[in-house]
């Protein structure tokens, strides 16, 4: 290899080069997001809810079980016997009341969606960025100039005003009796040979029920004024 493939490039050499710095990383950005939400929301729900009630239960349960389960010679029995008597008298009232008086001021406190020229609502639009290598004379300029500014510019604008207003009441009453007498028994010979099962229920239940001079009242009452 000869010295003269070995020689440095002079100072002058080195300045004709094209080259260009790139941008610092501050500045190299490729979306610019901008939200702003305005949210304002007035709820209101007064809930008003009575219950009365008169019940009476009586749930008597008897049973009875037996089983031979791979038994030889053997003898199940099984023997449920119920005597219930009830006697159920219900006097008395049962009255739910539920008034309900609701004042809701739900009026405009001044804030509302700021607006333009005319009251129309501000313009939410999305704006692509300007491309940064072209100038006003249709040249192109410095290619380092592709790396500053946004790729994407997004604004979004939302502002939300909303009233709302759900009064409810409600009212339940009622007068019950209840009875449930239950008598079972099971007897079982499973897979056993020269074997007795034997179930017996037997169930007497003599109920009386009488309601004597009941009431059940449900009012609901609602007056609600609603300024929105």
């Amino acid at each position: 290899m000869s010295d003269l493939e070995l020689r440095p490039l002079t100072a002058e050499e080195l300045a004709a080069e094209c080259g260009s710095a790139l941008p610092t990383k501050e500045v190299m950005s490729l979306l610019d997001l901008n939200v702003n939400l305005d949210l304002a929301l007035d709820l209101a729900s007064p809930i008003d809810l009575a219950v009365a009630a008169n019940a009476q239960v009586a749930a008597p349960i008897d049973a009875a079980v037996s089983a031979n389960v791979l038994s030889s010679g053997s003898d199940a029995g099984a023997l449920a016997h119920q005597g219930t008597s009830i006697d159920q008298t219900l006097s008395g009232s049962a009255i739910a009341h539920a008034p309900q008086d609701s004042g809701i001021d739900q009026s405009a406190d001044g804030t509302s969606a700021p607006t333009g020229a005319g009251g129309a609502a501000t313009d939410t639009t999305t704006t692509p960025a300007t491309d940064p290598t072209t100038v006003t004379d249709g040249t192109t300029g410095d290619p380092a100039q592709m790396l500053n500014g946004n790729l994407l510019n997004v604004n979004v604008e939302v502002h939300l005003d909303t009233d709302f207003a759900a009064p409810v009441a409600g009212a339940v009453a009622a007068n019950a009796n209840v009875a449930a007498p239950i008598d079972a028994g099971a007897s079982a010979n499973i897979a056993s040979i020269d074997s007795h099962s034997t179930a017996i229920a037997e169930q007497t239940a003599i109920i009386s029920q009488h309601m004597d001079g009941v009431t059940a009242d449900a009012l609901a009452d609602q007056h609600s004024q609603i300024d929105q």
